[in-house]
Order: structure tokens, then sequence, then C-alpha cells
């Protein structure tokens, strides 16, 4: 079993089928610009089926990061904003907690010429973490979402080194195609327990467009 290295949290893990970064390290690149991937058999996901909620609980607040808007618990803080919102590529990241060096995340990724479906930046974005970080137990399943032309939601696991402990993470994201023609990708991270802790599933459910 692989085992990440990290600085003191996990910043953002994925992308519009590309890796990007944590806070230990980071991968950049250009989103869409690679050969499109073949899509891989869907299968059904382990956890609950996403699905738009009506109404979050009134002690969440309204989240905007660029192009979506989420609601979500307090204490998120943001700690990456793009330079230049009208970039092709363009990222926002936000965070909570610290509990020896282990953090959740809320990050939104935006490519505005996207190459590829909602599926296969999903696909590519899984096979890129299981061969360079060692994600596991991934899964895929297409969505009906409001506001949306196609969407994908992709969840899977990954043991994190967070000082000196191994610290199973749990992401999840969904790509969607925006009607103005753009791809995001909205995902959650944190370490499992914590995941569970502050209903980052649920949050997930939130989405939607700006």
């Amino acid at each position: 079993m692989r085992i990440v290295r990290t600085g003191v949290a996990l910043a953002l893990l994925g992308a519009l089928g590309l890796t990007a970064c944590s806070s230990g390290a980071s991968g950049t690149g250009s989103p869409g610009t690679a050969a499109p991937v073949a899509d891989a058999v869907t299968t059904p996901a382990a956890q609950p089926t996403l699905a738009p909620v009506a109404q979050a609980p009134e002690e969440w607040r309204t989240l905007p990061l660029g192009p979506v808007v989420l609601d979500v618990p307090g204490g998120f803080e943001m700690v990456q904003e793009p330079g230049d919102d009208d970039a092709r590529t363009a990222s926002w990241v936000v965070r909570r907690g610290d509990q020896d060096g282990a953090r959740a995340a809320i990050s939104v990724a935006r490519d505005t010429d996207p190459t590829r479906t909602p599926a296969q930046s999903a696909e590519a974005a899984l096979r890129s973490e299981e061969s360079q970080r060692g994600a596991h137990d991934g899964e895929r399943t297409p969505l009906t979402w409001p506001g949306v032309a196609d969407a994908e939601h992709l969840s899977y696991l990954q043991d994190v080194l967070v000082g000196s402990r191994t610290v199973e993470h749990r992401a999840e994201w969904v790509y969607a195609d925006l009607p103005d023609g753009s791809q995001v990708a909205v995902g959650v991270v944190a370490p499992v327990e914590m995941f569970d802790e502050l209903d980052l599933h649920e949050v997930l459910e939130t989405w939607r467009p700006a």
C-alpha cells in the first residue's frame, strides 16, 4: 500500500483530468490538454448516491467559490484564489482545522475550454491519483444535476502521512459541464473521521452553479 507524504495538510487533490496539489507538494498543468482518456466501466458507488439537497442546515453558511456555490459548516477559511479570474484555468481552495496537521479542504477547479467530458476527466483524475499517490477504492457514478448538462461523481480513499502518522483520507469530486461551456471539478477531502464529522458528503450535495 502506497502512503502519500504531505506537509501539514491536503489541499487540491484532483482537478479537471489532472492531479492538482497538496500543501507539501504540488503538480500543475493545463487541464484538458492531454489526449482524451477512454472511459472505464462505471461501477456503483459504495457510499449513498450523491443527490442535490433542497435545504442545508440553518447553521451552515453560503460559500461562493468562483463559478459555483456551496453551503458549508463554520470554520472554513480561504487559502487559495486565482490571480486572474478570466484565465482559462483557475482554482479556489478553503480549509478547516489543524488536528495534528490533518485538515479538511473544499476546492473548485475550472477550465473554460475543456476537451474532455466529465466522465473522461474523472477517469483521468482517478488513474492519476492511483498511479502517483496510491488512491484506492475509487468509484465513478454518472449524475443528473440541476443547472448542468453533464456530470460525474468520483470518490476514492488515500493513505496520507501526516507528521509521523498514517491517516486514511476520503476524497469526493463532482465533474460537471456548466451552461457557459466551462467545466468544473468540485471536491471535498479530509481524514475519514473528520470527513464524516463535518458531513462533507452532504456539503458536496449542496453545490450548484453560481
